[in-house]
């Protein structure tokens, strides 16, 4: 990105590697991604989803599907 700045297929790549981190890290931002990516590499697997459950929880996540009551079948009551 940095030797052909003005290069659109090389542009894409980056922005396409720099979403893909994102989902993989799951974070918003590809900072933050990056910086997460680094301390995963850096520690070990359990150390990192430690750190990672004791971070305070930002802003809310939408669940998908159906509410849990009804996500349950009722023929294994």
């Amino acid at each position: 990105m940095l030797a052909s700045p003005a290069d659109r297929t090389v542009r894409a790549t980056f922005e396409d590697a720099g979403y893909t981190l994102c989902v993989l890290m799951g974070k918003r931002c590809a900072r933050e991604a990056a910086e997460a990516a680094e301390r995963y590499l850096r520690t070990s697997v359990g150390a990192y989803l430690q750190e990672q459950s004791d971070l305070p929880r930002t802003g809310s996540v939408a669940r998908r599907g159906p509410p849990r009551s009804a996500a349950r079948s009722p023929a294994g009551r």
